[in-house]
């Protein structure tokens, strides 16, 4: 009978062991399941900052090339202004200078037009 009451002893003791055991393990999890978490949280909050970083880089990006392409495209309007402005003065020297060739050529164009608005 003693050598079954030192098994039983035994038993409880492996028993209590493992249930030590385990509970250690189940907060070894736990404490790595925190870290995880904790790690997961620095992780994202890092690819926001890098995102936001981003957007407000090709932001600033997108708001230059709009200037540039406002600034380049005044320049071009300014150019043919400029270009009009001077074949407008060169026709009316034109004319000023030969004013009946002017007159004929002006016959001949709408008589032209007649003709094939005609057809």
């Amino acid at each position: 009978m003693a050598a079954v009451s030192m098994t039983g002893k035994a038993g409880e003791k492996v028993q209590e062991e493992a249930v030590g055991n385990t509970d250690a393990h189940l907060q070894d999890v736990q404490a790595e399941l925190d870290n995880l978490r904790r790690d997961i949280a620095a992780l994202t909050q890092a690819i926001t900052s890098l995102g936001s970083a981003k957007l407000q880089e090709a932001g600033a990006r997108a708001t230059e090339m709009g200037a540039e392409m406002a600034g380049a495209s005044a320049a071009a309007y300014q150019s043919a202004r400029d270009s009009l402005r001077s074949a407008e003065q060169d026709l009316e020297t034109r004319i000023r200078n030969n004013p009946l060739q002017a007159v004929g050529i002006a016959a001949g164009i709408g008589f032209l037009a007649a003709l094939l608005t005609r057809r």
